[in-house]
C-alpha cells in the first residue's frame, strides 16, 4: 500500500473518533430549564444544546437553529436558538414566593424564613454575599452571611452569568435575595423527542429587602405558616375582634368553617388540612360599616407553645370609593404544629384577640 493511502487511512480513524456518535433515531439534544420565581410572574427559561433539529414542545413544533453572530444579553455560548430567539421564554402568573428575608434590628444580620426546602440563599447589595446552603423547609435562620458569588448548582458557569446579570438589570438600585429550590415548581417534562439530558433549576427572586426587630436567635424557629383563605364577609357579627384555634378536624368544621364561609351561598367546602401535623388559627376582625377594609399578616413568631400572629390592619382611606355594606373581615393562617394559643397583635404589638387550642 503507498504511503499516501496509509496516511489517509490514519487520518480517516482519528477523524471517526472525534465524530459524535448519534443514536437511532435522530440527533441527540440537550436540555438546562431554568425556572425564575418573581414577584411579578413565573418565568420557564429553557436552553437547547446539540445539533439543529426540529423538536415538539406539547405537540408545537421548536426549531433549534445555529446561534447566529450578533450578541444577545440571553445567549448562552453554545446554545442552540429556539425560532430565532436565544432561548425558550415562557411567561406564567406569579406564585408567592416561598421565602423571605429580612434585615434584623439591632444589629448587622439577616433573618431567613422559608417554607419549602432551599439548596441556597443568596443577597446583592452591592456585592454578593451567601447568607446559607442548604436549608430545610419551615426553618427560621439569623445569619451575617459571607462575602460569596452565587454557585447555581445543575447550571454552567455561562448560564449562571446570563441569569445573574439578568436579574441584577431588572433589581434597579435595590437589593436582591436569590434562593435556590430544592424541589421544581413545575416538574412537568414536556419535549419530544426525550433529550439526551435533562436539568432543572428552580429561582425564587426577592426584589428588596425589609427591616424588622428581631428578637433571639435560631433557637425558636418559627413555624412553617400560610394564609389558608381570607375574606371580607364572614358570619361572625360581633364588633369585638374574635379569635380561634383548632388544631382538630372537629374544631376546624363545627367552629371555624361556619363563621369563615357563613355568608356564601351556597357555603364551599373546606380547604384541606392536615390536622395530624398542622393546626388553623382563625381570625375574626368584627362588622365594619363600609367596604376597604382588610388583614395582612406582618409576621408569624413562636414563643414557648403559643404561636403569635402581628397584623397589618387595613382601613380605607377618608374619601375613598368603597362598598356601601357591612363587611366583616376574616383570616385563616395554616400553622405548622399544635400550638396551645394564639395571640394576634396589631403591628404596635398591641392584644387584638387570643385563644386557647379547640
Amino acid at each position: 500500500m503507498k504511503r499516501w493511502e496509509l496516511l489517509l487511512g490514519a487520518l480517516a480513524l482519528v477523524l471517526g473518533a472525534c465524530a459524535p456518535i448519534l443514536e437511532a433515531g435522530g440527533p441527540r439534544y440537550r436540555v438546562t430549564e431554568v425556572e425564575l420565581l418573581t414577584p411579578d410572574a413565573t418565568e420557564r427559561w429553557a436552553y437547547f444544546y446539540g445539533d439543529p433539529q426540529t423538536i415538539l414542545l406539547n405537540g408545537e413544533a421548536l426549531e433549534l437553529e445555529p446561534p447566529p453572530e450578533r450578541p444577545h444579553i440571553w445567549a448562552v455560548p453554545g446554545a442552540l436558538w429556539v425560532d430565532g430567539q436565544p432561548n425558550l421564554r415562557e411567561v406564567l402568573p406569579p406564585l408567592r414566593l416561598p421565602a423571605e428575608t429580612v434585615e434584623a434590628l439591632p444589629g448587622f444580620d439577616f433573618v431567613v424564613t422559608t417554607r419549602v426546602e432551599l439548596k441556597g440563599v443568596w443577597l446583592f447589595d452591592g456585592r454578593w454575599y451567601r447568607l446559607a446552603d442548604e436549608v430545610p423547609a419551615g426553618t427560621r435562620l439569623r445569619t451575617e452571611g459571607e462575602r460569596e458569588e452565587p454557585e447555581i448548582a445543575g447550571l454552567t458557569d455561562d448560564e449562571t452569568r446570563v441569569v445573574l446579570e439578568e436579574l441584577l438589570a431588572r433589581r434597579g438600585r435595590g437589593t436582591l435575595v436569590l434562593y435556590q429550590l430544592a424541589d421544581p415548581v413545575y416538574p412537568d417534562y414536556r419535549f419530544e423527542p426525550s433529550p439526551a439530558r435533562y436539568r432543572k433549576v428552580s429561582l425564587a427572586v426577592q426584589f428588596g429587602v425589609p427591616k424588622e426587630f428581631v428578637l433571639g436567635g435560631n433557637d425558636r424557629p418559627q413555624p412553617a405558616w400560610e394564609v389558608l383563605q381570607q375574606g371580607a364577609y364572614s358570619a361572625y357579627a360581633d364588633t369585638q375582634p374574635y379569635a380561634l384555634l383548632a388544631v382538630s378536624e372537629a374544631a376546624f368544621q363545627q367552629k371555624v368553617w361556619p363563621l369563615a364561609a357563613g355568608r356564601r351561598v351556597p357555603r364551599p367546602a373546606p380547604p384541606a388540612v392536615d390536622f395530624g401535623r398542622e393546626s388553623v388559627a382563625a381570625f375574626f376582625w368584627g362588622t365594619k360599616p363600609t367596604g376597604g377594609y382588610a388583614l395582612k399578616v406582618a409576621q408569624v413568631t413562636v414563643k414557648g407553645d403559643v404561636v403569635v400572629v402581628q397584623l397589618e390592619l387595613i382601613q380605607p382611606k377618608p374619601g375613598s370609593l368603597v362598598t356601601q355594606a357591612i363587611t366583616s373581615p376574616f383570616l385563616l393562617v395554616r400553622i405548622a404544629g399544635k400550638p396551645a394559643k394564639v395571640r394576634f397583635l396589631d403591628r404596635e404589638g398591641r392584644l387584638l384577640a387570643e385563644a386557647r387550642a379547640q
